[in-house]
């Protein structure tokens, strides 16, 4: 039973790949908290909560990756798989046939971010769907970050500007389809597939 950020990020080490909720694929957060899949909405459970929060601590930890990697659902990876997921977010193939039918917030949002490196958003806002279109085709790196008075931001960057000099060159050994294999194989075969953006 996971209960603790220690716990989930311990969940995330021994699996490599967690979905924050319950898929086709790899177990999930919420199945993990709530010691099974939730017959109904999982939101309604007595642990809904605990699951809620769980998920919002891994996406502000620096040793797990949020992205939308199973089904188009946010799945949480350990840097063991960091940079098969930088070589499938960074494929020109893969990212010039995410940019068509971009609405034009969401080109101007991620011109912002190329340009600035980073930028930080309400959660909730008139940039909202921009943000989300971009997180979903994988054409930015996405995070959450507690302010000082405790309400949680969107951070946006490049992933130029998020993957280390190292991580990019591992990521440049790999190919687009050995990338590809290991997301899949660590992702239970994704049998629905790892998502509407990647290919």
């Amino acid at each position: 039973m996971i209960k603790t950020l220690r716990d989930a990020e311990e969940l995330v080490r021994t699996r490599h790949v967690i979905t924050e909720v319950p898929t086709h694929g790899p177990t999930s957060l919420v199945e993990q908290v709530m010691g099974g899949r939730p017959a109904g909405s999982w939101r309604d459970h007595a642990k809904g909560r605990l699951a809620y929060r769980l998920g919002r601590m891994l996406r502000a930890s620096k040793d797990v990756l949020a992205v939308r990697l199973v089904e188009g659902k946010v799945a949480f990876v350990d840097p063991t798989l960091w940079p098969a997921v930088y070589r499938v977010a960074m494929e020109p193939a893969r990212r010039r046939p995410s940019l068509q039918g971009l609405s034009p917030d969401a080109r101007a949002l991620l011109s912002t971010v190329e340009r600035d490196k980073r930028v930080r958003l309400d959660k909730e806002g008139p940039w909202t769907k921009a943000r989300e279109a971009l997180e979903e085709r994988l054409l930015v790196h996405f995070s959450e970050a507690q302010e000082e008075d405790g309400h949680h931001v969107a951070v946006l960057r490049s992933w130029r500007d998020w993957a280390s000099v190292t991580l990019k060159a591992d990521a440049a050994r790999l190919s687009y389809e050995d990338a590809q294999a290991r997301l899949r194989a660590a992702c239970d075969g994704a049998p629905t597939g790892l998502g509407p953006w990647v290919f």
